[in-house]
């Protein structure tokens, strides 16, 4: 891999929910490439096609892109089906809508935002999850980003089905295709004692086109910057990413309830700071 290869990212209601202060943030930063979750304090899902567009105006006019829109599809649990999962951050409530309806609304925001991928999980666990529960709805994912000519990438999450790498692996290699890619978190593998191996990451990185970055301390009791926990992220990014061929996105997801902002500046210098160490050409 080049450094060219790598490109570092920011989810901007990281920063703020407010998308101009995010915005604002990663031109100071020079982060050219954003991901979009909240915008002015609201899920991408809920924002009607004008305000979809003016905030794709906004983007523009700061010269940045979308790359990814982080969904809660899927953040849901099936129907007959208890969740043991508690409570969740971005959880999505259907209401009376078809799952269908919602996968649709998904696409058709990011293809007005600009973007060319979708993040999406695999159901709030429950007792007696198999993977052939996800396959409805990842087939039917799979035909709108043919239609929409994106990509789905599933990310492994402490409060779903698919917490850690193995079962993140067993799904992209049950398909094999092209546009279901592995989003592999690893603080969420971490926090759900499942820490992954360099070898772990290894077998995903074919599958992957963007990995989420995060720290956290168990002194701290939360997230923290990235480096200032106890979880090897460089060690274990500079173990991998250098024999790796394909480009792949750092995408900063502090998730920091305390000086969001400031944290998440630690994290992207530090970040910068550890992948100079990577030997990259």
């Amino acid at each position: 891999m080049r450094r060219s290869d790598l490109t570092i990212c920011l989810i901007t209601d990281e920063v703020s929910p407010s998308l101009d202060q995010g915005l604002a943030f990663a031109r100071e930063e020079g982060i050219g490439t954003i991901d979009l979750r909240v915008i002015d304090g609201r899920n991408v899902l809920a924002l009607s096609r004008s305000e979809l567009a003016d905030a794709a105006q906004r983007v523009r006019a700061a010269g940045l892109s979308v790359s990814c829109i982080c969904t809660p599809l899927l953040k849901w649990t099936p129907p007959g089906k208890t969740s043991r999962a508690g409570d969740v951050q971005f959880a999505f409530d259907l209401g009376e809508r078809a799952p269908r309806e919602v996968y649709i609304q998904a696409f058709e925001a990011a293809e007005i935002l600009g973007a060319r991928n979708l993040r999406v999980f695999s159901y709030l666990t429950y007792d007696g999850f198999a993977l052939d529960d996800l396959r409805q709805p990842v087939e039917d994912l799979l035909a709108l980003a043919d239609r929409f000519d994106m990509k789905v990438h599933v990310e492994n999450e402490a409060v779903c089905n698919i917490a850690g790498f193995a079962e993140l692996e067993a799904l992209v290699t049950s398909y094999r295709h092209p546009r279901l890619r592995a989003l592999p978190d690893i603080a969420n593998a971490y926090r759900k004692a499942k820490p992954p191996s360099a070898a772990d990451l290894a077998r995903l990185l074919p599958f992957t086109d963007i990995l989420h970055i995060k720290d956290y301390s168990d002194a701290a009791r939360g997230f923290v910057a990235f480096g200032e926990g106890e979880i090897p992220l460089a060690p274990l990014l500079a173990a991998t990413l250098p024999g790796h061929e394909s480009p792949v996105t750092l995408t900063i997801e502090t998730h920091a309830f305390a000086e969001p902002l400031a944290t998440t500046r630690r994290s992207v210098r530090a970040l910068r700071r550890a992948v100079e160490t990577f030997g990259l050409a």
